[in-house]
């Protein structure tokens, strides 16, 4: 079984072509950064979903979706520096995430609202 996994992810590791980094997503949802690390907790998800919905809102001053956009980013790249996290850590994450959600929330208040289908 080890030796089946270990040819598993040697073969994932080596494929014959570059890795996909893009942005996935059903049409009309936000799209999902593939490269956050497995073991960030889901609250950055959410967190990136209400940045995504944030800078993708005409209603919100360009300058103010710069801004949103820019935190997102720094905080996503140091995510996806650390290779493994502690349990430590990953609530650290944890709680910044959901924070920086909630901040982003109050941030485009009611300007941006998905349209009631």
């Amino acid at each position: 079984m080890t030796k089946i996994l270990l040819l598993v992810v040697a073969l994932a590791a080596c494929g014959g072509s570059k890795k996909d980094t893009s942005p996935v997503g059903g049409p009309g949802e936000p799209a999902i950064d593939p490269t956050v690390p497995s073991w960030a907790p889901a609250s950055c998800t959410a967190y990136q979903k209400a940045v995504f919905q944030a800078i993708n809102c005409d209603a919100v001053e360009q300058g103010k979706r710069d801004e949103i956009q820019t935190a997102y980013n720094s905080a996503s790249e140091s995510w996806k520096a650390e290779k493994d996290a502690d349990a430590a850590r990953i609530e650290e994450v944890n709680q910044s995430c959901t924070s920086s959600a909630e901040s982003v929330r109050t941030a485009i208040g009611d300007l941006c609202t998905a349209e009631a289908k």
